[in-house]
């Protein structure tokens, strides 16, 4: 396992929240409330059982719905889904608002009677127009998620906002709730994260175990509301003990990485196991992830981790398969077998992973698992480079840059490598630099004549590899511009371009002795030494060190010091630089930095006579013919 466990990102857990409360995952184990039939009083609930059945056997309508309601819920009646439709059936018959409300609950839940999700629609719809809160609530809800309301059975959320808004007027808790993901998402409304959140205050405050996760999610990402991960756990806290499966996911999150709470790794296995339990695959993810990287007392179990991201896969959990075929391909927990990882990254790519392609592409180009296939490689990047993904525009702008899989396209390829450095993945730089220095040498190298039109084509590629970085082109560059090669000769600019390869020892000397000598530049000593006194220092030149002796012996960009400029000159003359040897032999015949010696002048001038320095031998003959 090459990488350490995070969190999840915030952008992560929206997609995460949308898609719990989209689900009914949210509710599952939730218990189940009693909901008000929409009586302007609580008359028919103070009423005794015994009293409302006789009402009920009377022909009162609406004690028949009471009655039939009290079936359902199992309030001071036993649970009985037949004695429900009977009662609902007879008070609907009389046209009771309340009665047809019941029937229609009854039809969408397909308790007591065949499911009819049509006929349910309708009987709400007359149901709301007497305000009854149950059918206000269930056709909103009905329309909310597509249920039922026509062929396709697709949402509608400017229909479900409105039913929704008007049972949230006879303050229904269950009504705040989904009343606030419309607001929250702009579902049929205006997007107001301000009106979800007070919604879901509201609903909370009555015990909705959905609108608490909703709460705690806004705190815990920040959404709408200033980020406090300590107030979001107090709602998860409040939404887990009512059963949602999400609250007991992102209460582990918590628990594994302090996020509102004092880090408590084992508490936070204990929250992932119960979430997972419930259904939630966020859940098993994670506690794969945690045995895999050995996190509470459970320790590290490969073969744990593998058995989680199977059940997580299993649930559809995409990153999941990925785990399972990183596993395969590289032998971690179970036996390497890379033609089954790649049937794993095949049915990531299946779910939507754009990072699967990449995987799947990685596999062809180099036989993993199949035959080396350059061309479905290419296909497999292209794939993951179109939905957005940066290591996919990177590996397929590399294809299209050096020909794999295909014809080259050097544009195209440049192109997409920047966008992948954009989009976050630096090692596009180092393929694009890496190319285009390439080509440039390799058409340095094979030009033949000084007026090969290959060598403008060279320096233009070189460019492009300095411009983003790339050292040994920038000092390629700065040396066609100093000689001319492939472009018009230009000192000044190749003093800019060898500044940027400056990390390179032979940047630094020519520098150097371009500003001491002012060769098509203005003379600037001062910087030549600090560029000598650099590779001398960092690289051990000799040639650098005996021009910072020379500088230091006369005084040349920088204060003169002449004990110091010998000290410079000796270790460049025990490396045999003739010039070294030469001025070490001048500073002895004078006595500059070092006490007078005839006998230590003449023995460094034969030194660098000996290396083929001239004015070393001319000035030995001098001394011959004088003594």
């Amino acid at each position: 396992m090459k990488q350490s466990l995070v969190p999840l990102p915030s952008a992560a857990l929206l997609g995460f929240f949308r898609g719990a409360l989209d689900s009914a995952l949210v509710e599952r184990g939730a218990a189940q409330g009693l909901e008000l039939l929409g009586r302007p009083e609580e008359f028919w609930a103070q009423l005794a059982p015994l009293e409302l059945r006789r009402m009920a056997a009377g022909g009162n309508a609406g004690a028949r719905a009471e009655l039939a309601w009290r079936h359902v819920n199992g309030d001071r009646e036993q649970k009985d889904p037949a004695a429900a439709a009977h009662w609902a059936l007879q008070s609907a018959e009389a046209d009771c608002p309340s009665g047809l409300a019941v029937l229609a609950w009854l039809l969408h839940h397909g308790w007591g009677l065949p499911r009819d999700d049509v006929e349910a629609q309708r009987l709400f719809t007359r149901a709301a127009e007497s305000e009854v809160i149950l059918a206000l609530y269930w056709l909103g809800r009905m329309h909310y998620f597509g249920i039922g309301v026509g062929v396709g059975a697709t949402p509608d959320f400017a229909r479900a906002e409105h039913w929704l808004r008007r049972a949230a007027g006879h303050g229904h808790a269950a009504s705040r709730d989904l009343l606030a993901r419309c607001h929250f998402f702009g579902r049929g409304v205006a997007q107001n994260r301000e009106e979800a959140l007070r919604l879901w205050h509201a609903a909370a405050a009555d015990g909705i175990a959905s609108a608490s996760f909703c709460l705690g999610m806004c705190l815990y990402v920040g959404e709408g509301i200033a980020a406090d991960p300590a107030a979001a756990v107090v709602h998860f806290r409040a939404a887990a003990d009512q059963g949602v499966a999400g609250a007991m996911f992102l209460l582990g999150q918590s628990a594994c990485f302090g996020i509102g709470i004092a880090r408590n790794p084992d508490s936070a296995l204990e929250w992932y196991g119960r979430a997972a339990e419930r259904g939630s695959r966020e859940a098993e993810f994670e506690l794969g992830e945690c045995h895999a990287y050995g996190i509470g007392a459970a320790g590290r179990d490969l073969g744990a981790a593998l058995r989680w991201w199977r059940a997580a896969a299993q649930h559809g959990h995409v990153r999941a398969h990925l785990k399972i075929a990183h596993a395969y391909r590289w032998g971690d927990g179970i036996a390497e077998d890379k033609a089954t990882a790649l049937t794993w990254y095949r049915a990531a790519a299946d779910l939507g992973d754009a990072a699967a392609w990449v995987w799947l592409g990685e596999c062809h180009e180099r036989g993993e698992g199949t035959a080396v296939d350059p061309v479905t490689a290419r296909r497999a990047y292209r794939q993951a480079a179109a939905c957005g993904d940066a290591h996919g525009m990177a590996e397929h702008g590399r294809c299209l840059l050096l020909g794999i899989g295909g014809e080259i396209e050097a544009d195209r390829g440049e192109a997409l490598l920047l966008a992948a450095m954009q989009g976050g993945w630096p090692q596009a730089r180092g393929e694009l630099v890496r190319y285009w220095y390439g080509r440039g040498r390799e058409l340095l190298e094979s030009a033949t004549a000084a007026t090969d039109p290959t060598l403008a084509v060279a320096v233009s590629c070189l460019r492009r590899a300095a411009t983003r970085g790339h050292r040994r082109a920038a000092f390629m560059l700065a040396e066609c511009l100093r000689h001319g090669t492939g472009v018009a000769a230009d000192a000044a600019a190749a003093v800019d371009w060898y500044r940027r390869a400056a990390a390179l020892p032979d940047a630094k000397l020519i520098l150097g002795d371009l500003l001491y000598f002012g060769q098509g530049v203005a003379r600037r000593p001062v910087e030549a030494f600090h560029w000598y006194q650099q590779a001398a220092v960092q690289h051990e030149d000799a040639y650098a060190m005996y021009s910072c002796g020379y500088c230091l012996l006369h005084g040349e960009g920088v204060e003169r010091d002449a004990q110091r400029g010998v000290s410079w000159l000796r270790r460049a003359a025990l490396q045999d630089e003739a010039g070294a040897c030469f001025e070490l032999g001048l500073a002895y015949q004078r006595g500059e930095g070092v006490r007078r010696s005839s006998r230590q002048a003449v023995k460094w001038l034969r030194s660098a006579a000996g290396l083929g320095h001239a004015e070393a031998r001319a000035l030995l003959l001098q001394l011959g013919g004088a003594g």
